[in-house]
């Protein structure tokens, strides 16, 4: 994993705390509060998506939910994170905030949050340890670079549909290889012959 600060890759096991920059949970605790209320797909807490986007929003991480049931992706539009960056609130929203009917931490957590700070006019996307063995840091970067026009334009639906659907291929990807990895080769047997 990365440390959404300071960027450092550091092991799981090292939680806790960042090594290089020290950067805790209970510190970014104290810079953002209480865990915002949220929606189950998409969260627009400046008010500037239209609904009839934030509908057609909903129904395509809807759809990505039924393709890959193990994950709810989420989306968080803001208009400005108050006391740190927008991975940082990612980051600390993935380890405190609940976007699955079940409590999957730590390695069974496979949920994806993009987030949008408007004000800064950056994105960041954050992924639950679970799939951290599936999809790379490289991954995530080719998914909002995939955004970038979108977002720079302040095409706000238009950066998240670009980023949803490059997950959605990418974790098709991934499960074919798990797939691939995990079928047992044919046996080397005779055909058979009649009696």
């Amino acid at each position: 994993m990365r440390c959404p600060s300071c960027r450092e890759s550091f092991a799981q096991a090292a939680l806790a705390q960042c090594p290089r920059c020290k950067l805790t949970l209970r510190r970014l605790d104290t810079r953002f509060g209480t865990v915002p209320r949220h929606s189950r797909f998409v969260t627009d807490r400046s008010a500037s998506l239209p609904l009839p986007d934030m509908r057609e929003l909903r129904s395509l991480l809807s759809l990505f939910h039924r393709k890959f049931p193990q994950s709810i992706f989420s989306v968080f539009v803001m208009p400005r994170i108050e006391g740190g960056t927008i991975a940082e609130y990612l980051f600390w929203l993935a380890n405190r905030a609940r976007f699955s009917s079940i409590e999957a931490t730590a390695g069974e957590n496979f949920d994806i949050l993009l987030g949008i700070d408007l004000r800064t006019r950056t994105a960041a996307l954050q992924i639950g340890y679970g799939l951290e063995n599936y999809l790379s840091e490289r991954d995530l970067e080719r998914a909002l670079a995939q955004s970038s026009a979108a977002f720079a334009a302040n095409d706000i639906p238009r950066g998240v549909r670009a980023c949803v659907e490059f997950m959605m291929e990418r974790m098709r990807e991934a499960a074919v290889a798990v797939e691939e990895r995990t079928t047992p080769a044919p046996s080397a047997t005779s055909s058979p012959s009649e009696w």
